[in-house]
């Protein structure tokens, strides 16, 4: 594990359930994540895991079960508690999200204007150090139009710092990225931790991402909790799906040719 990680949970999930409708998407999930460390939410497509981003950063409230952060019952906070926790929160989502009408700089200071009473000089002067540390120092006058995929995620990134805050949540950071782009993003994200003591969650189903950043990893399925460990517990698991996940072996080779082999046909 990091060696700026503790043995003391900074996020308690307890018993976590989320329903759509009559269909369940979370059910009874529970772990804990470590102050300081890189957690890492694995799992296949519809598993669950943005679901489960969605309420660790308070922009759902499930059906059942609690979210502690610091020990305090986040799932049961007014929605005021709520955002001064989230104000110590920061997100990455998928796509960086930037306002398209706006500069570079302008979305990495959006926070600081909304949420805070500084000057505008100090606004700037600390836009442009969280630039700078996500190597965009320069492009503050650049509109996310002008930006690739990969300075995207990173512009993403300094307006998710901005606040400097405690935890920050990661949403398939590197998805839509080349191999080479992914990997320096992941390594900025191992970079942020360990400069900071940031407490990192990171959502994706890339494995290539989790050899190079996580401290544990928590495997779902079906909305359930398969397995829980560091990567090495992770590897050695007995689970079927962990080692089918792992190996990339599908579903069910027979049945795929079978009905490929029905739809040549009409059959």
């Amino acid at each position: 594990m990091n060696e700026n990680a503790t043995s003391e949970p900074i996020i308690q999930v307890r018993d976590l359930e989320v329903s759509y409708g009559d269909f369940k998407v979370l059910k009874g999930v529970s772990f804990d994540v470590m102050r300081g460390e890189t957690f890492v939410i694995l799992g296949g497509s519809g598993c669950g895991k943005s679901t489960l981003l969605r309420n660790l950063v308070g922009l759902m409230r499930p059906a059942a079960g609690r979210i502690l952060i610091n020990g305090q019952d986040f799932t049961a906070m007014s929605d005021n508690d709520r955002m001064e926790i989230r104000k110590r929160m920061g997100m990455c989502f998928q796509g960086s999200a930037l306002f398209g009408s706006m500069t570079v700089g302008d979305n990495v200071a959006l926070p600081l204007r909304e949420h805070t009473k500084l000057e505008e000089s100090t606004i700037d002067i600390m836009t442009k150090i969280k630039l700078e540390l996500v190597g965009l120092g320069g492009f503050e006058g650049f509109m996310p139009s002008e930006l690739s995929g990969g300075m995207k995620k990173r512009a993403g990134l300094a307006r998710a710092m901005a606040m400097d805050p405690k935890m920050i949540f990661y949403d398939e950071p590197s998805a839509g990225l080349d191999p080479i782009v992914a990997a320096g993003l992941d390594m900025l994200i191992r970079k942020m931790q360990s400069t900071f003591n940031l407490t990192s969650i990171v959502v994706t189903h890339e494995m290539s991402s989790v050899e190079l950043i996580a401290d544990r990893v928590c495997f779902l399925k079906n909305g359930e909790v398969v397995a829980i460990g560091t990567r090495e517990e992770i590897a050695a698991s007995g689970h079927p799906f962990v080692q089918q996940f792992m190996a990339r072996r599908p579903e069910d080779e027979g049945s795929d040719r079978e009905d490929y082999l029905r739809s040549l046909t009409g059959a």
